[in-house]
């Protein structure tokens, strides 16, 4: 492991030796800029919530949807609500009527079924009226009074009537059966009404959790204390429906019963669908909370459509910045709540709240689809950004490059080309001259300078071989005074040859033609010459 570790310093160290290119390092520069800046832009837009856009717009459209699902359902109960209140006082009217004209009072109707029978014959009509007026589908009556205080569960057994609507389809929109639930058959023959598969002479207010402390709670008026019952199975159905639960008050304060109407699960289902949207089916709730718990199966639940609800969890809910998430164990919704005020009184004490659900697992498929717009039109623009620093790198680098190559193959021209970056100009510039000067000194002559001199060294072959000897001598260094008694001739034949020298060879005077002797012997080639 330290020969590994050696070896991976000495690699490091050698690889900080090795020189790297302009072009690869002003990449690299550019590309750190530009990586920065893209962090920072990333950075700016999280703070500034680009990218919690999706939980702020879904917040808004459950809030709105809230607000409309709350104001139906406080509007549908409180229609309700007010349609049971005056059943309530209808009843209590007529029941007390019946009694005053039998001159006895509700206790003594206890086991005598022929005055049980013509109560539910004067209740009938009002609640056949209540039923078909009411947005509901049952409603009911139960008289605090039993057929027979002799059998068995006689306490938790009442007489009464309840009605119901039979085939609910979404379907198949066509009117409704009534059919006889509850009370005693004679009415259901005298109406021509059918019994329901499951039908009962009376009812067991066992299944109704409350009704019994409402029937023996001492009241002034029904409107003092009334409330919806939890979702309860409806005996020996398949059915579950809440039932409001409304007290028959007398005016001398006496409870004859209990009275209201009935929303059945599947009822429920039918008047409140599944709204579908952009973030998955929203499912309406209406139903009992309780320590951080959202009671499903005793509430009712809308149309699932679209989800994996059954209507029969306990959702967990953790509070959340933008929307609430409802933990039902093997699945996860998201959504809001609403506290509703269903109730009056102390019967209950259930708080009870209006929600809207929506499948987490479809709420994510739409944020990643929103994501993957996001990382898609990030790397286009990253690659953007890194061709863009590519070409600037490259734009930047080229005419150094360009000139450095010309440098290195020794193409410099006496007017350097101007590469547009001034440090680079001035740099070409420099090195221009200094070869120059360098080939100066090495005896290389500028080319134009050295086609003269070459013109000069072959128009020597025109001279004759005297006059080849005169230049000789002036090679050597000897003055024209010195010639004749070197030549053996006269002064006017050497300057006789003089002027056919300096006319053959292309010069003016004889300091013109010792120019070009010197700056041969200085390049080297004085030698041709000769």
């Amino acid at each position: 492991m330290r020969n590994k570790f050696r070896e991976l310093r000495a690699l490091n160290a050698f690889a900080k030796k090795q020189s790297v290119g302009m072009q690869r390092k002003l990449m690299l520069y550019w590309v750190s800029m530009i990586l920065v800046v893209f962090a920072a832009v990333i950075l700016l837009l999280s703070i500034a919530g680009v990218f919690s856009q999706s939980d702020e717009r879904i917040q808004e459209v459950m809030e709105l949807h809230l607000k409309n699902t709350q104001d139906n359902l406080v509007n549908h109960l409180d229609r309700l609500t007010a349609q049971s209140l005056n059943l309530s006082k209808e009843l209590s009217r007529e029941i007390e009527g019946t009694l005053i004209q039998e001159g006895i009072s509700l206790q003594e109707v206890n086991d005598d079924q022929e005055r049980l029978l013509k109560l539910q014959q004067t209740m009938y009509p009002l609640i056949n009226a209540t039923l078909q007026t009411a947005d509901c589908n049952g409603a009911y009556v139960i008289l605090n009074a039993t057929t027979n205080t002799a059998l068995a569960g006689a306490d938790h057994s009442r007489s009464g009537i309840h009605l119901r609507y039979s085939n609910l389809s979404a379907s198949s929109p066509v009117t409704p059966t009534v059919v006889y639930f509850r009370g005693i058959p004679d009415i259901a023959r005298q109406k021509d009404l059918e019994l329901h598969n499951r039908w009962n002479l009376e009812f067991d207010t066992d299944q109704i959790p409350g009704c019994r402390e409402l029937m023996d709670m001492p009241l002034d008026r029904p409107a003092q204390c009334y409330f919806w019952s939890r979702r309860i199975d409806l005996k020996d159905t398949w059915e579950s429906a809440m039932l409001l639960c409304v007290p028959i008050v007398g005016s001398d304060g006496t409870v004859y019963g209990v009275c209201g109407v009935e929303i059945s699960a599947l009822y429920f289902q039918l008047s409140y669908p599944a709204a579908d949207g952009q973030f998955g089916s929203a499912v309406t709730v209406l139903a009992p909370l309780q320590d951080s718990r959202l009671l499903l199966s005793e509430g009712l639940v809308g149309s699932v459509s679209g989800t994996y609800l059954d209507g029969q969890e306990t959702l967990v809910i953790h509070q959340g910045r933008y929307y609430n998430e409802y933990d039902a164990g093997s699945e996860r919704y998201i959504g809001l709540h609403q506290v509703m005020p269903v109730s009056r009184g102390e019967v209950e004490g259930t708080t009870w709240v209006a929600a809207i659900l929506i499948p987490q697992d479809s709420y994510a498929a739409y944020t990643a689809d929103i994501q993957k717009t996001w990382v898609i039109a990030a790397l286009v623009l990253l690659l953007v950004l890194l061709a863009f620093s590519f070409f600037l790198a490259r734009s930047f680098v080229r005419p150094i490059t360009d000139s450095l190559k010309r440098f290195q193959q020794e193409e410099m021209p006496e007017q350097s080309l101007s590469s547009g970056i001034s440090e680079v100009d001035e740099l070409a510039e420099f090195l221009n001259a200094r070869a120059r000067n360098q080939r100066l000194e090495q005896g290389e002559l500028p080319p134009n300078i050295a086609e003269l001199f070459d013109q000069f060294v072959v128009r020597k072959d025109l001279l004759t071989e005297a006059e080849r000897n005169i230049l000789r001598y002036y090679i050597d260094g000897h003055e024209i005074a010195e010639i004749p008694d070197l030549a053996f001739i006269s002064m006017s034949t050497v300057r006789k040859h003089n002027r056919s020298i300096y006319e053959k060879l292309g010069v003016a005077s004889r300091d013109e033609l010792m120019l070009y002797i010197d700056l041969l012997r200085r390049c080297g080639r004085l030698q041709e010459l000769f």
